[in-house]
């Protein structure tokens, strides 16, 4: 967080246009003075503006963007720490230098407490390089404080769509008859452009996802959350599967105008779970056969949001028999990589999803994570969102 402070400083000093601070003093003695410290100590160009008491300095602050307020507690209209409570609060991120002849340090305490930059005491003391170091170190206090809190607030906003991401993933198997589901999603970033999910069809089939945007982040996140969006909405039709991913990448792609583009891999199991059809965008499914043998489920369609008038097609499975098990799995697991040369491959996680055709679905899914885990090692942190879905079919009683 320190070095995106620093940088962020760094840039606005190098590129912000000149300083505007606004003097709210009554007195044309000390306004002078104060002009004359100005003029002599800071080296950085800047506009100022000039009050006479608070009604008037309100009213500028309302009314006009100001970087530094020079403020004097005493005016003809307020007295005391109670004039910097009026007018902080008007401030618009402004930093506050109190300039006042009270040389109570009670009030400088309680001043610099309620967030005022620092405190100057009229006199002899008062010269332009006092002055000017003021300034340059209450601006700069300002501006980390302000940093902070925007990075706080950003913070924020990402934990927030970070749970509302999560809600949206499925939260109990579905009972579909005579299916076994686990599903799972590790983010390598906090917003996630990964997604899966399981839909059940008025006419009583199931639909499993699994898609991938491209990139990471929160755009990716708010991509993958519009997909799920679509992919629902359109489930609810009658329309096959082909036509409902034609209908969502032509959505996609009016909206992203090949900014982002998604892979996609939809399952249809039909409600007596004898059948399964597929539609894939980019992105392939494994058939796993009891006697270990694997079927690549795959089209050669581009990924969603590329082509807005391609058409998916609804490709049937004829080698399907209940008592095989479905396997997908994004890229992130894929390419887990502890050097950044050698990569797991689709053809390791096969093997792994083989060795344990046998097991618990949700015993699968613990095995493709840890073995990307283990691949990766910890000399490398996690590079992509990683998910899988294990779909197990129960076999036909004889």
């Amino acid at each position: 967080m320190i070095d995106a402070i620093n940088l962020r400083r760094a840039w606005l000093l190098n590129n912000s246009p000149p300083m505007v601070i606004l003097l709210v003093e009554d007195s044309p003695t000390a306004r002078f003075h104060v002009q004359v410290c100005l003029k002599k100590g800071l080296q950085a160009d800047y506009s100022l503006l000039v009050a006479e008491n608070l009604a008037t300095a309100i009213e500028t602050l309302r009314t006009t963007p100001v970087d530094l307020v020079l403020l004097d507690l005493n005016l003809p209209d307020s007295h005391g720490l109670d004039t910097f409570r009026r007018l902080s609060h008007l401030g618009g991120g402004a930093a506050i230098v109190i300039i006042s002849g009270d040389t109570d340090e009670r009030t400088a305490v309680s001043a610099v407490r309620l967030g005022a930059q620092d405190y100057i005491v009229k006199g002899a003391g008062f010269t332009a390089e006092v002055l000017a170091r003021t300034v340059h170190f209450a601006v700069e206090r300002n501006a980390r404080h302000l940093l902070q809190k925007e990075l706080a607030s950003a913070r924020l906003d990402l934990e927030i769509a970070d749970t509302i991401q999560q809600r949206l993933y499925p939260h109990s198997e579905s009972r579909f008859p005579n299916v076994s589901l686990a599903g799972r999603c590790l983010s390598a970033t906090q917003n996630c452009g990964d997604y899966y999910d399981y839909i059940t069809r008025p006419d009583g089939s199931l639909l499993v996802v699994i898609g991938d945007v491209s990139g990471h982040g929160i755009g990716p996140a708010m991509m993958m959350i519009e997909t799920r969006a679509f992919l629902r909405a359109l489930a609810t039709s009658t329309m096959h599967l082909g036509e409902i991913v034609t209908h969502v990448n032509r959505l996609i792609a009016d909206d992203m105008q090949q900014q982002l583009f998604v892979t996609l891999f939809v399952a249809s199991f039909d409600a007596s779970g004898d059948q399964l059809s597929y539609s894939s965008a980019g992105h392939p499914g494994y058939l796993v056969k009891p006697d270990g043998r694997v079927i690549t489920l795959q089209t050669d369609n581009t990924p969603l949001g590329i082509t807005p008038n391609e058409t998916f097609p609804t490709a049937s499975v004829s080698d399907y028999e209940p008592g095989d098990l479905l396997a997908l799995f994004t890229d992130g697991i894929s390419e887990a990589t502890s050097d950044h040369q050698d990569f797991l491959g689709d053809q390791r996680v096969i093997e792994e999803v083989v060795r344990g055709r046998e097991l618990a679905a949700p015993v699968i899914l613990d095995s493709l994570f840890t073995l990307a885990e283990r691949f990766e090692g910890t000399a490398t942190q996690q590079q992509d969102d990683r998910t899988a879905v294990i779909v197990k079919t129960a076999a036909q009683q004889a």
